[in-house]
């Protein structure tokens, strides 16, 4: 194990700084308050005012005794100033109240000591500004209260018209609503006659999609007809030809002929393919191509760019 892990650990700004937070906030607890900076002030004392020092050598003994008691009532008086400071500080501090830029200040207690209230120096900021960085919730509380207020004033000139609209229309003369009840009558006899003859419309339209068709077959049509005669153990079902008419619809000569597909081309003889390679799925004349065909679906043909054509890639002697 290294000497530096057996050590004890060295103290260091954090750790002073870290002791003298706990030491403060111990004070806090048990109700004292800490010195504040002004505990640690001087009073200021004019050295013009102060007796000449005088070299010890040259002084003599009954002004030494003097000096010496009236250092020592200085001292006391100093002490018992700081004492009564002290305890004004505490009673001032007791309950710690947060001020902020621009609230009224609370009056301090009044002190009762017997050299008289304490000069404090009070640090004022130069101006009043408001220590806040949610300036935008201020702004947009502002703006909604300025549009709360825009829209009460609407609502209030609205009321005001609508109040003066009533009373125009109460003030209509018997002449001058008879005249509006007349266009009114006008124009709903002239809405009525419209609608009219919409549905009037709509019924021709309807009447027409559902009368009956002509059929659209113009030729005879066959129908299969179960007839059972006297003495048949089944039914029989028979066609017949509705309205056959020889001269009228003849029967056309092509109609009943076999279609001819064209023979296609052998790709490796140029002649006209009698057969059908299932594998190449291309017609062949012979049997020359068939070999061919073969040779080519196996892969024993390759393209020669050179020649520009297909060519066996077995060399024969």
């Amino acid at each position: 194990m290294s000497l530096s892990a057996k050590r004890a650990r060295r103290d260091n700004a954090g750790s002073k700084m870290h002791r003298m937070i706990e030491e403060e906030r111990g004070k806090i607890e048990r109700g004292e308050v800490a010195a504040s900076d002004d505990d640690g002030d001087v009073d200021f004392a004019n050295k013009a005012d102060m007796e000449d020092i005088v070299d010890s050598d040259f002084a003599e003994t009954d002004s030494e005794a003097e000096q010496a008691a009236d250092e020592a009532s200085k001292e006391i008086e100093a002490m018992v100033e700081r004492v009564e400071r002290r305890r004004q500080r505490k009673a001032a501090k007791k309950h710690i109240v947060p001020r902020f830029a621009g609230s009224k200040q609370r009056a301090t207690a009044k002190s009762t000591g017997e050299k008289g209230e304490v000069r404090r120096r009070v640090r004022q900021p130069d101006h009043a500004v408001r220590v806040s960085s949610r300036k935008l919730a201020v702004r947009k509380a502002l703006e909604s209260e300025a549009l709360e207020v825009e829209r009460n004033f609407m609502a209030e000139a609205k009321r005001g018209r609508r109040k003066r609209g009533h009373g125009e229309a109460a003030e209509l003369t018997q002449e001058q609503l008879l005249e509006e009840a007349k266009l009114t009558e006008i124009g709903n006899v002239e809405k009525l006659r419209d609608f009219q003859e919409q549905e009037a419309e709509e019924k021709r339209l309807q009447r027409a999609l559902g009368a009956r068709k002509a059929p659209l077959l113009v030729r005879p049509v066959v129908h299969w007809k179960s007839t059972l005669r006297e003495g048949d153990r089944v039914p029989r079902t028979v066609f017949a030809l509705d309205s056959l008419d020889e001269d009228r619809y003849p029967l056309d000569p092509w109609s009943r002929r076999v279609a001819l597909v064209p023979p296609g081309m052998c790709p490796v003889t140029g002649l006209p393919g009698k057969y059908f390679h299932p594998r190449a799925r291309v017609p062949y004349a012979n049997a020359r191509a068939y070999r061919v065909l073969e040779e080519l679906v196996r892969g024993e043909h390759a393209y020669f760019c050179d020649i520009d054509a297909w060519s066996s890639t077995a060399i024969t002697e």
